[in-house]
């Protein structure tokens, strides 16, 4: 549907708009961050168009307005001079690793770029499309016709969403932007640390987004298929009860979903976190504050964008906001008042959002409950054991010196709880360290998250056999960003001395290369799940797959109104029902039901409507009052809904507007 020209165009706007972003917004952030303020001026600039679109969409005003905010600041900047030419030379070290990033992220797409009902890729691109057709605030739920977003964190993709509005894309290519840009944002903000903690291989930090873990290792030399092992590196603990992604895997997977969309934050206040701890002290005035502001805005995007988060964050800005506030400002209660203010900003950051979540409806998230079946040590190693090994060694020196700590990981094992034995014996040999380096902050967070998994669990809708799978999938995920940053600065620090004497430009340019074989062993043995690529349109594999859908829904993509309801068979989740929804992004009556049962918990009637959806096509007498009930002004009749239902449609009632060898639309007379 979008020609190779328009993909071109589309890339290069997308990446003026958010070089606009982050070279306007660089110059304000030195006081607080300094030598990394360049860098971090990615993401924060991302942030700030995000949070400043959001809000226009609230108040019914066009989202492009967004970017007269960063022309003002711009322009001020230049006035003020604090653009230099030497200084931006430079700092090109940061476009090359955004860039290099963003390419090899687009070529994983390029080559599997399919909008397919495999994994939330259907209810990812719905959502996407939906915010691009009519970017108010709260958005439309393409899957509930008539009713918004606000049972959901959809705050990922308005950002991605607005992205594409202003660089005029479709909605099928902004698709497959997303994850190179997320990728991207993750590998600047990951740099950022290791430009900030490091004195050489400053790159150490970027591989927490690469690295796999061992049950990959193991399945892959064990004669596992490349797609088998894959996805069994993500089902290791509780045989498939759990969910264990990494982020590698979910990059190449290709789910632009909420938990991805939000990593490159956690790295962005990973790394804000490391600037309070190692800089605090040296921060003057406007510049503590603007840190307390830059954490605000991070933090309070968490719950907007992917909810579970902000559990983890929140806590872990607390303790290490006392540990500072103890430490360096020595107690004094005069010096409190910054570190509040976070916790407030980040309320305020996005207050009607969780306004309007909170009372929404009944939550799916019943509380805190205690965990029954805990984790089999194999299986915690074959997520951990990378990061466990890295830890082993550090503390070592302390086993020596305490070698009767070693009793504690037996007990737990001989009481039936090895693996939170083992993590209490790793965050003991790096308390043992007695320092308060951001690698053991951040290693013993990581690993604290671990222990919580292996006592506390949220209860959800999940049912008995799962009830563990998000609680792990998604604080594991972020467990992961701990564990790794902190054993990558581990890893740092004792290679400091290597290639000391090579010339810096030749690690560069080793680095390109890495880039490019990342790219061709992604390309062979990544994740292609068998649908064409060679292009950067999501819907392009319809034209093969499925022509007659793909005729008809480029005739709704070309004619629809934004806000018009368009009749689909009722879908059932990760199949190809709701297939004309997920690529247009228009509204549908009933999209995929096992979801909007999770997020409409005693709030929506699905039942309801999966019946009239069946009556509108098996009832000639009530087609026309159902569709006007729903104000739906397509019938789309394909392949799926003729398997699905016995079609008995009144001709004197309805137009046809589109037809095609499978495929009829209709109209209302």
């Amino acid at each position: 549907m979008a020609a190779v020209e328009s993909q071109i165009l589309t890339v290069i706007l997308w990446l003026i708009i958010i070089k606009f972003s982050q070279i306007t917004v660089y110059p304000y952030l030195k006081p607080a961050l300094g030598s990394i303020s360049y860098g971090l001026a990615y993401p924060v600039g991302i942030l700030l168009l995000t949070i400043g679109s959001w809000y226009l969409g609230l108040a019914g005003l066009p989202v492009q307005l967004v970017l007269l905010m960063f022309a003002v600041l711009g322009g001020f900047a230049f006035y003020k001079k604090q653009y230099e030419l030497a200084d931006l030379k430079c700092m090109v070290r940061w476009d090359i690793v955004f860039l290099a990033a963003f390419a090899l992220l687009l070529t994983v797409r390029w080559f599997s770029p399919g909008i397919i009902p495999s994994g939330e890729r259907f209810m990812d691109a719905a959502f996407l499309g939906s915010i691009m057709l009519d970017p108010t605030v709260t958005p439309a739920d393409p899957w509930f016709a008539g009713e918004s977003l606000s049972i959901y964190y959809y705050l990922g993709h308005w950002m991605m969403g607005v992205l594409g509005i202003l660089a005029m894309g479709s909605n099928t290519v902004v698709f497959n932007l997303m994850i190179p840009t997320v990728f991207a944002l993750a590998a600047v903000s990951a740099y950022a640390i290791g430009v900030l903690l490091l004195k050489r291989h400053q790159w150490f930090p970027i591989l927490v987004l690469i690295i796999p873990n061992a049950a990959l290792i193991w399945h892959a030399f064990t004669g596992k298929g490349v797609i088998d092992a894959w996805w069994a590196s993500t089902r290791v603990i509780g045989e498939g009860a759990t969910i264990n992604e990494y982020p590698l895997f979910s990059f190449l997977w290709g789910d632009p979903h909420a938990h991805l969309l939000a990593c490159f934050n956690q790295l962005v206040f990973i790394c804000l976190l490391a600037v309070m701890i190692t800089r605090w002290q040296d921060l003057k005035g406007w510049g503590k504050y603007l840190l307390i502001i830059l954490l605000s805005l991070s933090l309070g995007t968490m719950p907007a964008m992917n909810s579970w988060d902000v559990l983890i964050y929140a806590a872990v800005y607390l303790v290490t906001a006392c540990l500072v506030w103890w430490r360096i400002d020595r107690h004094q209660v005069r010096k409190l008042p910054p570190f509040l203010l976070v916790p407030i900003l980040s309320l305020l950051s996005y207050a009607p959002f969780l306004y309007q979540m909170l009372t929404a409806g009944e939550s799916s998230v019943q509380g805190f409950y205690l965990v029954t079946t805990t984790s089999p040590v194999i299986e915690f190693l074959g997520v951990y054991l990378f990061f466990f090994v890295i830890f082993g060694i550090y503390g070592y020196s302390v086993l020596k010196k305490y070698p009767w700590v070693i009793a504690l990981p037996i007990l737990f094992w001989l009481s039936g709880y090895a693996s939170l034995g083992l993590a209490v014996f790793l965050i003991i040999l790096l308390l043992g360290k007695k320092s308060w380096r951001p690698e053991i902050i951040f290693g013993v967070v990581g690993l604290s998250i671990l222990v919580f998994l292996e006592i506390f669990y949220l209860r959800d809708f999940m049912g008995d056999t799962y009830y563990r799978m998000n609680t792990v999938f998604k604080f594991g995920f972020c467990a992961w960003f701990f564990l790794g940053i902190s054993s990558l600065l581990i890893l740092g620090n004792w290679f400091k001395n290597l290639f000391a004497s090579v010339d810096t430009k030749k690690i560069w340019a080793a680095g390109c290369a890495g880039v490019i074989c990342l790219a061709v062993i992604f390309a062979v043995g990544g994740i292609n799940l068998g649908y064409p690529g060679g292009t950067l349109d999501g819907a392009a594999w319809l034209s093969v797959s499925h022509p007659a859908d793909y005729e008809g829904i480029g005739f709704l993509q070309k004619t629809a109104d934004p806000s018009s309801v368009v009749v689909e068979a009722a879908g059932t989740s990760y199949t190809y029902g709701s297939r004309v929804s997920a690529v247009t992004g228009l509204s549908t009556i009933i999209g995929w039901t096992g979801h909007e049962v999770g997020w409409r918990s005693g709030i929506g009637d699905i039942s309801a409507r999966i019946a009239d959806v069946r009556a509108i096509y098996e009832d000639p007498a009530r087609t026309v009052e159902l569709m006007q009930k729903y104000d739906a002004s397509y019938l789309f009749v394909g392949e799926t809904e003729q398997e699905m239902y016995t079609i008995d449609l009144p001709p004197e009632d309805l137009v046809n507007v589109f037809s095609a060898e499978g495929v009829d639309i209709y109209r209302i007379r």
